[in-house]
């Protein structure tokens, strides 16, 4: 076997160093952004070159009660733990990477049965859900997903960026066209885990290239993308898996003021994915933790696995100094593999809301159309308490309109959440969430988390 990750392990860590972000020239970033935050670590400078290391660190206390009881208990676990670096060669060449430590551990051991379907003109053999017209079946195949951990290492961004006053070109991992949750870093969401919208629909960073144009409030950008580089490859005689998107933001209120910035955030965002020769799509979500139990999962079976989608989504966020809210809709439709395609649609919402009691108001990147992180007034080192942050979310999503089973159905989520972040680059997080899933053919069941992070970053 060929692996995409040995490769990163052995090769990329020569390449070490792009700009904070995907992002334009520095002149446009600081008109675009607010309160930009002192960097958690040196940089080194030399004429038009930079070089700044980069990690983060996030540590997980989680208890989770499911109905069924699966999942039950108390346990503790690193959530990511990143080490990069980012830089420039000039002002206009600029890369970033970012080193995965046990990315892995995400996902508990699992397996995804294939046919072995061979053309009758050309003998080429490939993985499908079903043979199609002209194809012989000649077996399943089945591939295993390991538990992960150890002393695997992958890739979150990976790329090199041409960056010109109000556009760039992006070749490598990265995610510029994701829709708000999803380009808002890990380290600023308002909870530990981001919505189900974001992971059922298979949300996330893939290698490819992509173009990014931009003004101080707005931005568009497209893309044309693969697989991930941290995904395996059996072999290199198929097509691996394709997706062509872009999005497009535009704030326009987008204010400054003493007590901190006015804003509306609009959005809309749009995706198409083929499988290719891969296996197929697979559509899941964990209720709002970082790891356990997913009680929807549609495509645990060789004859429900998407071959092509398309997903649509819409944003909005406001924001009055303290006070903010962002909610985000997705709709996806689909086609199953095989000679008999069939349709299926699914869709998932989110709405945030949160509130400063210490009076502070998220970073706005309106070139990039995401949130970057809150800045202290007053820190514990400078006599202050630090920054508070009070949220709420409701969310659901729906993955009915796809095969039969116990893990097909809906699934709806309530949480809250407070924030504590001390000192710049320190952060404290306490989320409670309870879920209700109503499942298509088996009884519905509950889900209570509870989770605790600490997190750095440099």
């Amino acid at each position: 076997m060929f692996w995409k990750k040995k490769t990163i392990t052995t090769a990329a860590l020569a390449a070490l160093a792009t700009a904070a972000g995907v992002g334009v020239s520095s002149d446009v970033f600081a008109q675009a952004t607010i309160n930009s935050p002192v960097s958690g670590a040196p940089e080194i400078r030399e004429g038009q070159q930079r070089f700044k290391m980069r990690g983060r660190f996030q540590y997980d206390i989680l208890s989770s009660d499911f109905d069924v009881g699966t999942d039950d208990g108390t346990r503790s676990y690193v959530r990511r733990a990143f080490l990069g670096a980012q830089g420039r060669f000039s002002d206009r060449w600029r890369y970033k990477i970012d080193f995965v430590l046990s990315p892995g551990a995400n996902d508990v051991a699992s397996a995804t049965t294939a046919l072995l379907c061979q053309s009758n003109a050309t003998q080429v053999v490939v993985q499908r859900t079903a043979c199609v017209a002209g194809e012989t079946n000649r077996g399943t195949v089945v591939t295993a997903q390991g538990a992960g951990g150890g002393d695997d290492v992958g890739v979150d961004d990976a790329y090199l960026e041409y960056a010109g006053d109000f556009f760039s070109f992006v070749v490598g991992e990265h995610n510029i066209t994701a829709p708000l949750e999803d380009r808002t870093s890990s380290l600023d969401t308002p909870f530990n885990e981001r919505s189900s919208y974001i992971n059922a629909f298979g949300y996330g960073r893939a290698a490819g290239v992509g173009f990014l144009t931009t003004g101080a409030n707005w931005m568009a950008a497209v893309a044309v993308q693969g697989d991930s580089l941290n995904n395996q490859d059996s072999g290199f005689t198929a097509d691996e898996q394709m997706s062509y998107s872009g999005r497009f933001t535009w704030a326009p209120i987008f204010e400054a003021s003493p007590d901190g910035y006015t804003l509306v955030h609009l959005g809309v965002s749009g995706r198409y994915r083929y499988i290719g020769d891969d296996s197929g799509i697979r559509y899941r979500s964990r209720p709002l933790l970082g790891r356990g139990a997913r009680p929807l999962d549609v495509g645990s079976g060789a004859t429900v696995l998407g071959e092509q989608d398309t997903t649509w989504g819409l944003e909005a966020a406001l924001q009055y100094n303290s006070f903010g809210a962002t909610i985000e809709h997705g709709i996806l439709d689909g086609e199953t593999a095989g000679a008999g395609p069939a349709d299926y649609g699914f869709h998932s919402t989110y709405v945030d809301l949160f509130w400063s009691p210490t009076g502070e108001a998220r970073v706005y990147r309106g070139n990039q159309g995401s949130f970057g992180p809150v800045i202290p007034r007053r820190s514990i080192v400078d006599g202050g308490i630090g920054h508070i942050m009070i949220g709420a979310r409701y969310e659901t999503l729906e993955l009915n309109g796809l095969g039969t089973g116990a893990s097909r159905g809906d699934q709806t989520s309530y949480a809250v959440g407070v924030d504590w972040i001390p000192i710049d680059h320190v952060r404290f997080k306490l989320n409670y969430a309870q879920s209700e899933f109503d499942l298509f053919s088996a009884p519905d069941e509950e889900a209570q988390v509870i989770s605790f992070r600490t997190q750095f970053d440099f």
